[in-house]
């Protein structure tokens, strides 16, 4: 038979040089994720075809979209056209079987779209502010409002004694985000006692009102409520990180080696004069 035309051979050759690319790619990510990347538990829906539930995030409204996490996930950089999220965040293998799902943080909900979205501020009267929320929280519904006198910790994750007067929560925020683990394979995915500790010294470094106000929540978290009266049970996160060495009163540079670790890169950055503005 005759031969194609040259232009339609090359045409096609492309084509399955970069599908050949992508798959040596996605198998090279796999076996660089493969010691670290967890199977997510949950399994893939079955949905009608005709249905169209999620929007692309890239290319918006009116074009369809197939996730590849499920609800409490996001894929990482879903509104990006390439993305590799190497060390950043631990990862789980997506339905199509690459490590590319990421837990929904707190204080934020993921609907099955691969995109997260931030719970919405509260304006109800006495309990306006920002909403928390637990990991790989699903909906809006998940997220909460924090009580009078209270406001959201610096992760969103639970409600702590206000702060906001006396620390400035953008700051000692990133501060907190700038902490590394004392295992540098964990890179900046701290246990909850280690971002404990990296909370009470960045509120310190930030100043010394902040790390008292700070340290009501620590003792918090720390101590597990012993007597009470019948029938009346501990306040949520009261005692969950009982047993955590944090030190509550301000948490000094050199109160260990491995908060010293845990603590270098959050150093670095309070260390910038022009960070405290």
């Amino acid at each position: 038979p005759p031969l194609a035309p040259r232009s339609l051979r090359s045409a096609v050759a492309r084509v399955a040089f970069a599908a050949m690319a992508r798959l040596v790619l996605s198998a090279s990510v796999a076996a660089l994720w493969g010691q670290q990347a967890v199977a997510v538990v949950e399994q893939r829906p079955t949905e009608d075809d005709a249905s169209c539930r999620c929007s692309d995030p890239i290319k918006g409204e009116g074009v369809c979209y197939e996730p590849v996490c499920p609800p409490g996930y996001f894929k990482c950089c879903a509104t990006c056209k390439e993305a590799p999220c190497f060390g950043q965040e631990k990862m789980y293998l997506s339905w199509r079987g690459l490590p590319e799902c990421i837990e929904c943080a707190p204080g934020d909900f993921c609907d099955g779209c691969d995109t997260f979205s931030r719970c919405p501020e509260s304006t109800q009267p006495n309990r306006m502010g920002p909403r928390i929320s637990a990991p790989k929280t699903t909906g809006i519904g998940g997220c909460e409002s924090c009580p009078t006198g209270t406001e959201a910790s610096f992760d969103r994750s639970a409600c702590m004694q206000t702060y906001t007067d006396v620390c400035n929560s953008e700051v000692v925020s990133r501060c907190i985000r700038n902490c590394k683990a004392a295992d540098p394979m964990r890179g900046k995915r701290l246990t909850p006692c280690e971002r404990m500790k990296c909370t009470m010294y960045c509120a310190k470094r930030w100043s010394e009102p902040c790390a008292e106000r700070v340290s009501k929540y620590c003792v918090f978290s720390t101590t597990l409520a012993s007597v009470l009266p019948e029938g009346i049970e501990a306040e949520e996160g009261q005692g969950a990180i009982v047993g955590c060495d944090v030190d509550c009163n301000g948490a000094s540079p050199v109160a260990s080696g491995g908060a010293a670790v845990i603590l270098a890169a959050a150093v670095a950055f309070l260390a910038w004069p022009s960070a405290r503005w």
